[in-house]
């Protein structure tokens, strides 16, 4: 509790009390974020790493969750055009493992969450207008990049055909 309380000191609401609400406790437990550095291989003969396995990444906007679903479609669609065969992993694992490289590495510098660092060192008394402080194109240059490096951008998206081909109608 030393460690963490004196963050929340002034965290006293009329409707909440949150010191309060930590001293009375009956335990505390600690959940660091913490993520791993992009390995060189995930596929080892006929298996291979997904998900969290393959990318473990700071939880920012369900990235992890997303990428796991882009890994599942991107899988399914090279075992549907090679076969259950290793060469359909390491087709799969040469498409997303470097994608997901750069989003690791784009999180480790606060991926969108950028913006509030920013805001923090540049106005650390506070300000009106989060536009007093950043730029507009400041703010959508952010959320450009980080858009493209985790592949959300929509127009984009919408250009592609899908990653998994629908089956022919009988």
């Amino acid at each position: 509790l030393e460690e963490f309380l004196p963050w929340f000191t002034d965290w006293t609401f009329d409707w909440l009390d949150v010191p309060s609400l930590i001293r009375n406790c009956s335990q505390a437990f600690e959940y660091p974020l913490v993520d791993r550095d992009p390995i060189p291989q995930w596929t080892f003969g006929r298996v291979s790493l997904m998900g969290d396995a393959a990318h473990p990444m700071y939880p920012v906007g369900s990235n992890g969750a997303s990428q796991a679903i882009l890994d599942a479609r991107v899988l399914t669609r090279e075992i549907l055009a090679h076969g259950p065969t290793g060469a359909a992993l390491r087709a799969y694992e040469a498409e997303r493992r470097p994608a997901t490289s750069d989003l690791v590495l784009l999180n480790r510098r606060n991926g969108p969450e950028q913006v509030m660092q920013l805001v923090e060192e540049r106005a650390p008394d506070g300000f009106d207008e989060v536009t007093d402080v950043l730029s507009r194109q400041e703010l959508e240059d952010i959320a450009a990049n980080y858009k493209r490096v985790a592949g959300f951008q929509v127009e984009g998206l919408n250009a592609k055909p899908p990653i998994v081909p629908q089956p022919s109608a009988i």
